[in-house]
């Protein structure tokens, strides 16, 4: 009863229903047409878009794609057709459409991958692509693109754009932090210094010895910055320090013993 249902869908404005009852019933011309005039949300689209690709209509499902991606839709919706729209353009040979949608997927969320993908169809473009993807990222500062940004920045070597993005980051993105001090601790070592020591003794000051070993990971971090600068004794030197103001706090003072902290 597909007529029925069309007719149905067509009369409650169930748009998505309605399109890709079209599809699935050969009438892809038709609901092309429609969807000039009835498509109004991402989420449309990109119902429409895997209904045309299912049917085998892959040229046309790059078309609704590409019209869904400036409908209104949420950032995450975004990215996942502008990549899913990114590797149908590849699969048709279309690299200019590939490159565009890959742009588009960093920009609503940039991630390591599409800025690496987006380099790699840019072709003898990659240079202004490059640049092109840096000020986009530059115009993200949500909590989300920080780890595409240390991705990047470090990959380019922007090792202090990479510092300035992890810097002020708190306990839950320790990762991120370590994985620029590892990066920096030849070239920056003043910074992993004295970057790790604060974060160690926050924990250390405050008594909190259910973290205790979060403050030894950041001394580790600013051990290996103080040796791979040559700087054994003052390294040693601030060691004794912690020990003389934490004396009291046993169990903080046994694991400073360690011996990878002497």
């Amino acid at each position: 009863r597909y007529t029925e249902y069309l007719h149905l869908a067509e009369a409650e404005n169930q748009v998505e229903q309605y399109l890709t009852m079209l599809v699935r019933t050969d009438q892809v011309e038709a609901a092309m047409d429609a969807a000039k005039t009835l498509l109004h949300s991402l989420a449309e689209a990109f119902a429409l878009a895997r209904a045309l690709r299912e049917k085998g209509a892959q040229a046309q499902a790059l078309v609704i794609a590409q019209t869904g991606l400036n409908l209104e839709g949420a950032a995450h919706y975004q990215h996942e057709l502008a990549v899913w729209a990114s590797d149908l353009a590849e699969e048709l040979g279309d690299t200019q459409a590939a490159l565009a949608t890959r742009i588009k997927a960093f920009n609503a969320r940039p991630s390591l991958e599409d800025y690496q993908t987006a380099l790699k169809l840019a072709g003898d473009e990659e240079s202004k692509v490059r640049t092109e993807l840096l000020q986009l990222l530059g115009q993200h500062s949500s909590w989300d693109s920080q780890s595409a940004k240390v991705g990047i920045f470090l990959q380019e070597g922007l090792l202090d754009d990479a510092i300035a993005t992890v810097k002020d980051l708190g306990y839950y993105q320790g990762e991120l932090v370590r994985q620029v001090m590892a990066a920096a601790i030849n070239q920056r070592p003043d910074w992993v210094i004295e970057n790790a020591s604060h974060r160690a003794e926050e924990i250390m000051d405050a008594g909190k010895a259910n973290a205790y070993h979060h403050a030894v990971e950041w001394l580790q971090q600013a051990r290996a910055a103080y040796l791979a600068s040559d700087r054994q004794a003052a390294w040693q030197a601030y060691r004794t320090r912690l020990l003389g103001r934490h004396a009291r706090k046993h169990k903080l003072v046994g694991m400073l013993k360690q011996r990878d902290l002497a």
